[in-house]
């Protein structure tokens, strides 16, 4: 199974400002994002996909031709880097046992934010 992507910059930036008109890169990503959730096991149990639209916020499973033009109209619900109602997993050890935040009093909403920062940065050079 392929892992999930950890640039996950596209997922809020995904209209042209002045046209109003889907940016190519998200519309692919999209596919992306449906293909990778269908090959998990939740997908199987489910019978379908959360739909993590902002509208639905992954509390209605639906086909996935519809979490598709959900997400093109509505957008991903707020701050779902970790996909988690999609098979994605929580590595403890990343959030107790990172050696860059002890002494630091950094907690884990400045990784966050400095992984964010990141994901922007990647996102740029990648254009």
């Amino acid at each position: 199974m392929d892992q999930f992507p950890s640039n996950r910059a596209w997922m809020y930036d995904r209209c042209h400002r002045r046209r109003g008109a889907l940016k190519e890169y998200f519309i692919l990503a999209v596919e992306d994002f449906i293909t990778k959730v269908c090959e998990q096991e939740c997908y199987q149990n489910d019978g379908g996909i959360r739909c993590p639209c902002s509208k639905c916020d992954c509390t209605r499973i639906l086909e996935d031709r519809v979490v598709k033009g959900h997400l093109y109209k509505h957008g991903f619900k707020p701050n779902y880097w970790i996909w988690i109602d999609h098979g994605e997993q929580i590595v403890e050890d990343d959030l107790d046992n990172n050696d860059d935040c002890i002494g630091t009093g950094r907690g884990v909403e400045d990784d966050h934010f400095l992984s964010m920062q990141d994901m922007v940065y990647d996102a740029l050079r990648q254009q």
